[in-house]
C-alpha cells in the first residue's frame, strides 16, 4: 500500500505544474488579482484544470485497476488539493506577481481575441504532441543514454 502511495505521489508530482504558495509582491495590487482572476477565466483554466485531474484519476487507474472501485475517493482527493478551486487564488497571485496589471489586461485582451480563443483550445492538444515528440526523441536515443549511464557508473566506481 506504501508503494501504491509513493507511486501516485511521484505521478502528480511529475504531471502537474508545481504552483509555490505565494503572497503578492508590492508590485501586485489587488487590482492586478483582480485582473488575472479575469485573464484565467478567459483562459478557460478551470476546464483545463478539471480535465487535468479527470486524466490523472485516469492515469491512476489505468496504473493501477484494483484502485478503480475507489475511483471517486481518487478523484475527490486531487480535486480537493490540486482542482481550480484549491489553487486559482495561487494562480492569479503569481501572474499578478511576474506581470503589471496593465500587461495583464493586454494578454487577456489577446486571449479574448479570436486567435486568443483558438489558441486556448488548441494549446492542450499543442504541448501534447510537443510532449509526444520529445518522448519519440528520447526514445530513439534511449540506447545512447543507457550506454552513458553505464559508463559513468562505472568511472565512479573505478575511482573510489
Amino acid at each position: 500500500m506504501l508503494k501504491l502511495i509513493s507511486k501516485i505521489l511521484l505521478i502528480l508530482f511529475c504531471t502537474l505544474p508545481l504552483v509555490a504558495k505565494q503572497t503578492p509582491s508590492l508590485a501586485s495590487s489587488k487590482e492586478a488579482i483582480k485582473s488575472a482572476l479575469i485573464l484565467l477565466e478567459t483562459m478557460h483554466m478551470k476546464d483545463t484544470y478539471e480535465g487535468m485531474i479527470e486524466r490523472i484519476t485516469q492515469m491512476q487507474l489505468q496504473q493501477n485497476p484494483q484502485l478503480l472501485i475507489i475511483k471517486p475517493t481518487i478523484h475527490n482527493f486531487f480535486t480537493k488539493y490540486m482542482g481550480w478551486e484549491a489553487l486559482k487564488k495561487d494562480i492569479a497571485y503569481t501572474y499578478a506577481s511576474a506581470y503589471t496589471q496593465k500587461e495583464i489586461e493586454e494578454i487577456n485582451r489577446f486571449y479574448q481575441s479570436k486567435v486568443g480563443q483558438k489558441s486556448v483550445h488548441l494549446m492542450p492538444q499543442l504541448a501534447s504532441k510537443g510532449a509526444q515528440i520529445g518522448q519519440q526523441k528520447l526514445m530513439l536515443h534511449m540506447p545512447e543514454l543507457q550506454k552513458m549511464i553505464e559508463e559513468a557508473l562505472k568511472d565512479h566506481h573505478s575511482s573510489k
